[in-house]
């Protein structure tokens, strides 16, 4: 027998079953000790292994896991949490590897973690750490520590090698951690551990990422400060690098950036070879608003990945995310904001070869695309990468088409389906809407029983009602939940109704009133959009209007608004302001963009972005002096970083 998996679960019942499919083909055996779960995971469970043990909870990971290690027969142990999975492939590809592997008692394998941090995997950040997971069973190997539990043996300190292949860990995306209660639980650990013993540099690295879960960035950054601190002299720990990434990272998230930038040149220069090096220098760069040197780093950090594969299977630290994908997005969103199409397109269609599923991706191509191509044309270009004749891949191309909201596209990628069974509730419903098709609408409706599953579809029946006069119950899933989502439904129902007085609409409740309006011009409802303007026609809603209008790349009707407010002597934002002057000074007009620069740095004077903009147009030297000097005001540190030398000098 080759591999044991050992787990220890709790009400794992959303998470488990992804888990162990990954894996159950690859494992000679599952041990899986419950701890007293009182959802669906043992049923789960026993599903897949009829090795599943109760044990009572005792406030100690090592004594759960050495329960679990006792009872396995395999010549390696493989630990693995209930949230945590195997990309397809890779756990076959770790059992090749285990195949060949000669055990020894002082030899374990780590293996590279990586974490989806924040409110989805889809809008969160990844951070990874190496950690031990893979033992050879029968030499005496067992876990300590109550939490962040490690391994020791009895035979002599432990050697760390590092497994061939990563898994993924879900168990900090916000909802997760809400629904288990993860920090406070970990906290009391935590609370006990220092009473016993005080903490090492690890256990202030693992508080900084409790804190950085809890979005408690300056929390965060003092445990990591504090850790660095105490292992000054052991850099060449393997969770040491991830520390000095998540400092830096959290250095950014608090505007920090002399710190950064003082940490990645004394600590994580160290690492030079390895993308992550180039990939925060250059996140440095674009965050303080020297966009062309951004551009070159994030270049660069994937050319060092390049030159690094070449030399062995591991060239990031982190993330292989930081080797070609999140540069390569960051590459695109520095396209768009130059309006180079034909760069984003690039870096987009490169993101779609690397994985086709990247939504995000997709539907920034498909926005570019529709600009300039019809369907047909945009459909023949698409075929390059997806398979005109594999279902789920035209149904990704609808969906995302859908959500763009791109009715010609939609209708043409609609036709190209060949199992139309795979169409949710959800997607006919808006499909129907988009398109115009009222009975195809009331159809969707009648099939849901006018249960909408979300705000989102909320809001649209209310506009399909107001358009088709349709008036039937309906309710929101888990509406009673959330009173917050259905009063702003309320509030969208009387303004798309026109009850409201316009006069009871301020500055402070117009957010609702824009959803209405992004609503109806994002599904082409103009008479609705035009009649909500004449009635609503308030300056805070035409301000940020013209914002929406700019971002959508609809620029025509963005300096229609803009020039509107200024005709009326009405004060711009500085999100106005910036924008006037990002199109001036695209557009060749240098004085004019300074002239709203100025303005922009009166309103947001904390912008860093703004001044280096601003010092990279100017010739006046005067001016010039006066804006060093406000820059210098706002951020005195400036003058130790290389980077200001030639704006300041």
């Amino acid at each position: 027998m080759l591999i044991s998996l050992c787990m220890i679960v709790k009400n794992e019942e959303s998470v488990l079953d992804r888990c162990l499919e990954s894996l159950k083909d690859s494992v000679d055996e599952i041990i899986i000790i419950d701890t007293g779960s009182t959802d669906r995971t043992k049923e789960i469970a026993l599903s897949y292994t009829p090795h599943v043990h109760d044990f009572v909870w005792v406030n100690d990971f090592s004594k759960a896991r050495n329960e679990a290690a006792r009872r396995a027969r395999g010549r390696w142990i493989l630990v693995l949490d209930a949230d945590e999975y195997f990309a397809p492939g890779d756990a076959a590809r770790l059992r090749s590897f285990l195949e060949t592997a000669e055990p020894s008692p002082l030899l374990i394998y780590a293996i590279n973690v990586i974490n989806f941090v924040g409110a989805s995997k889809e809008e969160g950040i990844l951070t990874s750490g190496e950690i031990p997971r893979l033992f050879p069973n029968g030499f005496g190997i067992e876990y300590e520590r109550p939490i962040h539990e490690q391994l020791r043996s009895p035979q002599g300190e432990l050697l760390s090698a590092l497994a061939p292949v990563p898994i993924f860990h879900t168990g900090y995306l916000q909802e997760v951690v809400d629904q288990k209660e993860k920090l406070q639980r970990n906290a009391e650990l935590f609370k006990q551990l220092k009473q016993q013993s005080g903490f090492s540099a690890y256990d202030y690295y693992t508080l900084g990422n409790e804190a950085a879960v809890s979005r408690d960035f300056s929390k965060a950054v003092y445990y990591y400060e504090r850790s660095l601190k105490k292992q000054k002299k052991a850099v060449h720990a393997s969770w040491y690098p991830h520390c000095v990434i998540s400092l830096i990272h959290s250095y950014l998230l608090l505007e920090r950036f002399a710190d950064a930038w003082t940490l990645l040149e004394e600590r994580l220069s160290l690492w030079s070879e390895y993308p992550e090096y180039m990939f925060f220098k250059a996140a440095i760069f674009h965050h303080l608003g020297f966009i062309d040197e951004a551009e070159a780093s994030y270049k660069q950090a994937i050319e060092t990945a390049s030159a690094q594969s070449e030399k062995s299977h591991l060239f990031w630290l982190e993330s292989a995310e930081y080797a070609s994908t999140i540069p390569m997005r960051k590459l695109s969103s520095i396209y768009e904001w130059k309006k180079s199409w034909p760069e984003a397109i690039h870096y987009l269609t490169q993101l779609l070869i690397q994985d086709l599923h990247d939504f995000k991706a997709l539907r920034a191509l498909l926005v570019i695309l529709a600009r300039e191509e019809r369907p047909e044309e945009i459909a023949s270009l698409l075929d390059k990468l997806y398979e005109a004749d594999n279902s789920r891949h035209q149904y990704i191309l609808f969906r995302a088409s859908l959500s763009n909201k791109e009715p010609g596209l939609c209708r043409h990628l609609h036709e190209r389906l060949r199992d139309p069974s795979l169409l949710t509730p959800d997607d006919r419903l808006e499909y129907s809407f988009l398109i115009e098709d009222e009975a195809g609408y009331r159809a969707a409706f009648r099939d849901m029983d006018g249960l909408l599953p979300n705000e989102h579809l909320a809001s649209l029946h209310l506009l399909a009602s107001c358009a088709w006069d349709i008036d039937q119950p309906w309710r929101v899933k888990d509406s009673a939940a959330n009173e917050e989502a259905m009063e702003r439904l309320g509030f969208i129902a009387s303004l798309l109704k026109r009850e409201l007085a316009a006069e009871e609409l301020t500055a402070e409740t117009c957010e609702p009133a824009m959803q209405a309006l992004r609503l109806c011009y994002e599904y082409k409802r103009f008479g609705h959009y035009d009649a909500l303007i004449q009635h609503y026609a308030h300056d805070f809603i035409i301000r940020e209007l013209a914002d929406f209008m700019y971002m959508q790349n609809q620029t025509d009707i963005a300096l229609n608004y803009y020039s509107l407010l200024l005709e009326q002597h009405v004060p711009l934002t500085g999100k106005n302001l910036e924008h006037l002057a990002l199109y001036h000074l695209q557009h060749g007009f240098i004085d004019e963009g300074l002239a709203f620069l100025e303005a922009a740095m009166e309103e947001k004077p904390e912008q860093i972005y703004l001044y280096v903009q601003y010092l990279k147009a100017a010739d006046d030297p005067q001016k010039r002096r006066s804006v060093q000097q406000k820059l210098l005001k706002q951020m005195p540190s400036a003058r130790k970083m290389p980077i200001f030398h030639s704006l300041l000098s």
